[in-house]
């Protein structure tokens, strides 16, 4: 009985101890926020898979790949990067599912068909490379602040890159 009483007591002390209206500190990031590798565009990125390096913000260069302008509501951003194998073994991978994120959250998907080379890259050798570009079509006055890359596969991260103002074509 007297176990019980002293159980109640303390019990009661913390209760009365925490501070009124204390909120829960929030996880960071949110429930669903995908695992990521964290940098900048002057950054090389490796998430256990694929290494990027070399990325650079543009406008679309007019080649038949980018034939895009802006119009009355739509601006192009091009990402172009230089991505690597960095396995030891020939690589096979689907490509990259991309976003451009502004200041608000709002984020603004790639078309799979704008995430180059298309689909797949295949037979990479080892430390082998190739040229990588995602063209975004943005609402115009969007101010982005960050692009993530999620990998097709759970097993390796994605990238989330951040991009400043100076990085803006």
């Amino acid at each position: 009985m007297r176990f019980r009483f002293l159980v109640f007591a303390v019990a009661a002390l913390a209760l009365a101890a925490a501070p009124a209206g204390a909120k829960p500190t929030p996880e960071p990031g949110g429930a669903n926020q995908a695992r990521a590798v964290v940098g900048t565009l002057h950054d090389v990125l490796f998430n256990g898979q694929a290494r990027i390096k070399k990325m650079v913000l543009a406008k679309p260069d007019n080649s038949p790949d980018e034939s895009y302008a802006d119009d009355a509501s739509t601006t192009w951003i091009v990402l172009r990067a230089l991505m690597s194998n960095g396995t030891p073994r020939v690589l096979e991978m689907t490509q990259f599912s991309a976003s451009i994120i502004d200041t608000d959250g709002v984020a603004v998907a790639a078309q799979p068909d704008k995430v180059r080379p298309a689909g797949m890259v295949t037979n990479i050798p080892p430390g082998g490379a190739w040229h990588e570009t995602v063209l975004f079509a943005v609402p115009k006055g969007f101010k982005p602040v960050k692009i993530v890359l999620v990998s097709a596969s759970a097993r390796y991260k994605s990238f989330r890159i951040a991009i400043a103002p100076s990085d803006m074509p």
